[in-house]
């Protein structure tokens, strides 16, 4: 039998790859002859021609009967496929007649979008998964919505990136940095990343590029995105260290340093840094990350599972903070 079944397969293959004008199907068998598997056969011709399984069980009409006559190629496939998937045993043979209209031999059907299960059209569930097809429907068209939507936020990020960078360049133009200004950053500045000021304080060197500041400290590096900086004070030089100027930075949640998380961090700039006051005021103040579900920019922040995290305030929808890439990511929930 599964020699057999093999060469009709390779039957129906073959007579698929033509380009005749339409197709018989005749009926060989069942895989299954039990009661299950006629019941199976009934229920799919029922589902395929819309008549009654009593109608139309295996034997009845003469065995050279073809079940369907003259089917044009797309319905010839629909059919086997359905015939094929319940163990009916079949063969496809070219008709010599023309395709007839397939309203009378099948009725319209359609597929189970999750399942692929062929049953008549207009039903409201699939009745093999249960996929109820109006809200698989509404779902898809949620989620192209959802997809339209952070396809325009990460535009709008994208853009906001690429126009502080250009600002970076700007600034450089008449700020150019001095040699030796990256010296113990390389690895960490990205490709796409301008890097513009390098500021000295006692903690250590900090480099200010177009995405964030980076800070080298005794035990490591902080990674600091503007966006997430929520104040900064520039000044108050310490009695002891009159040469000193204090700059203090507080975030709108803690971010891992290299002994902890902190929600503020001060470093004492020399002279010379203590200049660019204004420089850091105006990229500190003015960056904020942009939602990538609705691309607005009035997001509140939190500390989560020991992740900087924020949620929009328009959409609800709740993003972690990449700090080296400097960007707010959609949290999505399989």
């Amino acid at each position: 039998m599964a020699t057999e079944s093999a060469r009709h397969a390779r039957c129906n293959r073959g007579a698929f790859m033509t380009e005749a004008a339409s197709f018989d199907i005749m009926l060989l068998g069942l895989k299954d002859p039990t009661s299950a598997g006629r019941a199976r056969y009934a229920n799919v011709m029922e589902r395929l021609t819309g008549r009654p399984g009593a109608d139309i069980r295996p034997g009845a009409g003469r065995p050279t009967d073809p079940i369907f006559r003259s089917l044009d190629l797309d319905t010839a496939r629909k059919v086997a496929d359905a015939l094929a998937e319940v163990g009916v045993l079949i063969e496809v043979r070219r008709s010599t007649e023309y395709a007839t209209a397939v309203s009378e031999q099948v009725v319209d059907s359609t597929d189970c979008p999750r399942c692929g299960y062929v049953q008549p059209a207009g039903a409201n569930e699939c009745d093999r998964c249960g996929l109820v097809f109006a809200k698989f429907e509404r779902e898809q068209v949620s989620g192209m919505q959802t997809s339209r939507q952070l396809e325009e936020a990460l535009t709008k990020a994208l853009q906001s990136r690429e126009e502080w960078a250009q600002k970076a360049k700007a600034y450089l133009e008449t700020h150019p940095l001095k040699e030796g200004s990256t010296d113990g950053f390389e690895n960490l500045v990205m490709r796409d990343e301008v890097p513009f000021l390098r500021l000295v304080s006692d903690e250590g060197p900090i480099l200010m590029t177009s995405r964030r500041l980076i800070a080298s400290v005794e035990q490591g590096y902080f990674s600091i995105p503007y966006e997430i900086v929520e104040d900064v004070t520039v000044g108050g030089g310490l009695v002891q260290k009159k040469s000193k100027v204090r700059l203090l930075l507080g975030f709108f949640a803690p971010i891992p340093a290299p002994a902890d998380f902190v929600k503020q961090f001060t470093w004492q700039l020399n002279k010379d840094s203590s200049f660019y006051k204004d420089v850091i005021m105006d990229w500190c103040f003015s960056r904020n990350f942009v939602c990538g579900g609705c691309g607005k920019r009035d997001l509140d922040y939190r500390l989560e599972d020991d992740e900087p995290r924020t949620r929009c305030m328009h959409c609800a929808t709740d993003h972690t903070i990449d700090l080296r890439e400097a960007i707010a990511v959609p949290l999505t929930v399989d």
